[in-house]
């Protein structure tokens, strides 16, 4: 073995007893690797769990509940900013495919919101339930036709009409499915139209409750509706709320968290085709058959809508309102042609 050799070997084992020292000598620096990752895990579950509540509580002084009607066809996933919603309408149209009613507290708009689509008579009046701000692009010619004759007390804001400026499309998707508007852009409007709430100002929400009471119920944990896109809700004990699958798969928004809701509605009511291109009359006054599901229980009961422009409220078969949970509330829209299993 030459010097050569020798240095290289002395110099080697310099730098393996310098590694060693690093690794088993400092017990802080490897204190930081086990336990950092841990922490952030318990941090992301913690907020994957809150109940958020976006609830339409205190939108009263002189702010419009705000109403979207956004696509739910497949090609328009992951739908943006449903989370976010008060109140969700899910209602089938042309070809059984559904639409969603988006409710949203002013307060509370998101970044961005979408792909908005077109309207329908039946979107429209429920939207008027709470004097909103109707965000929509165009519409079937019945809705139309109404809207010019003012016949829905809501206010307007279409895409398709002077109104676009307050709309993007994303180049990267497909049209129809790549309409968006944001929070920012909803409020520039109603400063711009200097939109104020004189349409409901006796307008409230429907009755919360912070505690569940099992009085009358039976278990409800998976909810399955037979839309053409079958759509099916699963109860999660971990965050007290229902976890939304659409077409046989997890149901995301773009954020990657599942959408789910705190208290789940199924409201049975008559639906019929109008015409060769699947156009539907959805009755939404009157009353009928209502299936209410809270922290994994069902209570069955009723809706009643008196009129035009009054609000839906839903009972349970003792003729006493529903009290929601804190939290959204979903509406699936449904006719007695529709399977339902739970």
């Amino acid at each position: 073995m030459n010097l050569k050799s020798v240095k290289i070997g002395l110099f080697l084992g310099i730098i393996f007893i310098i590694i060693w020292a690093i690794i088993f000598l400092n017990p802080e620096e490897k204190e930081k690797i086990e336990i950092m990752p841990e922490e952030e895990n318990i941090e992301v579950k913690e907020e994957i769990n809150e109940i958020k509540d976006y609830s339409l509580e205190g939108n009263r002084a002189n702010k419009l509940p705000i109403a979207v009607v956004i696509d739910n066809f497949n090609e328009s996933w992951p739908i943006i900013g449903i989370n976010q919603a008060a109140v969700i309408y899910e209602t089938p149209v042309e070809a059984d495919i559904t639409r969603l009613l988006a409710i949203f507290n002013q307060d509370y708009l998101p970044n961005k919101i979408g792909p908005v689509r077109s309207a329908r008579p039946y979107l429209a009046e429920w939207a008027e339930e709470y004097g909103s701000l109707l965000i929509h692009a165009g519409g079937s010619q019945d809705f139309l036709d109404k809207m010019e004759r003012n016949e829905y007390q809501v206010y307007n804001l279409d895409e398709i009409s002077n109104d676009g400026i307050y709309f993007w499309r994303e180049k990267t998707r497909d049209k129809p499915h790549n309409l968006y508007i944001s929070g920012s852009l909803i409020k520039d409007a109603i400063e711009n139209k200097k939109i104020n709430n004189q349409l409901r100002l006796n307008f409230f929400p429907r009755q919360f409750v912070e505690n569940f009471s099992l009085t009358e119920t039976i278990p409800g944990l998976i909810i399955k509706i037979n839309y053409r896109e079958p759509v099916l809700w699963q109860y999660d004990k971990e965050s007290k709320s229902y976890l939304r699958f659409q077409d046989n798969r997890e149901f995301f928004d773009e954020n990657e968290e599942q959408v789910k809701t705190s208290n789940l509605i199924i409201q049975k009511t008559e639906i019929r085709i109008l015409d060769e291109v699947g156009r539907r009359f959805i009755k939404t006054v009157g009353e009928g058959e209502a299936l209410i599901f809270q922290n994994g229980y069902l209570i069955k009961g009723i809706w009643r809508k008196a009129g035009a422009g009054q609000q839906t409220i839903f009972y349970n078969l003792q003729n006493q309102e529903i009290k929601f949970l804190p939290g959204n509330i979903w509406v699936e829209i449904i006719s007695n042609n529709h399977q339902i299993v739970y």
